[in-house]
């Protein structure tokens, strides 16, 4: 893995611990940021196996026919 993806995951390994403990005190509903977290540690990892993320082709081919959305 490269220094900026491991970089990336580390600070990602921060948000989700501070999250966790978080959690404990409060209680909230932290699912869905558990799940975000969890998006980014898989993005990170298609990336490391030399994927494209989904989310990163629809930007480019975006970006490619200068459309910004919709349908």
């Amino acid at each position: 893995m490269s220094r900026y993806l491991e970089e990336a995951a580390d600070l990602l390994r921060n948000a989700r611990d501070e999250l966790e403990e978080t959690a404990k005190v409060y209680r909230g509903d932290y699912e869905r940021r558990r799940i975000a977290i969890a998006r980014e540690f898989a993005t990170l990892a298609a990336i490391d196996k030399g994927l494209l993320p989904a989310e990163m082709v629809q930007d480019v081919l975006r970006a490619v026919t200068g459309r910004t959305g919709g349908a």
